[in-house]
């Protein structure tokens, strides 16, 4: 089994039929049964939103996937001021990176997680670290 990241983009389209990606995540979501699945708990915060939550059958289906013994929810705790201070900082201003966004990138620079796969709709964000870590972007 590989170990695939999940950034917030793919929550969003796998359950919106209007979203632009909502095809391609629905043909990435079979590598969520198969695999280990990481989630950045931020990513919770950003995807189970009201709308969301007014999606009876998103809200179910998401539950399912995150009860499975094969998913992992990442506390960001160990990141979460190191990325704060990085959203704010002149390097972060050039690439209007969210918060969520630095806290994933700096999950995917820490070596101390064995991550395969990222699976994301904003490519441009993160291909920098996923070369240097030999991290392949699972994007449709």
């Amino acid at each position: 089994m590989l170990n695939v990241i999940i950034d917030s983009g793919f929550w969003f389209a796998l359950y919106d039929p209007s979203d632009a990606y909502y095809t391609e995540a629905n043909n990435i979501a079979e590598h969520l049964n198969n695999n280990n699945v990481i989630i950045p708990f931020p990513t919770l915060y950003e995807s189970i939103n009201t709308r969301f939550m007014k999606n009876s059958t998103a809200k179910t289906e998401f539950e399912n996937i995150l009860k499975r013994s094969n998913v992992k929810i990442v506390d960001d705790e160990p990141v979460k001021n190191d990325a704060l201070r990085i959203t704010f900082t002149d390097e972060s201003k050039k690439r209007n990176l969210s918060l969520v966004d630095n806290i994933i990138r700096l999950i995917l620079e820490d070596v101390n997680y064995k991550i395969d796969y990222l699976i994301t709709f904003n490519k441009k964000d993160f291909i920098d670290i996923c070369k240097k870590r030999n991290i392949k972007i699972l994007d449709n």
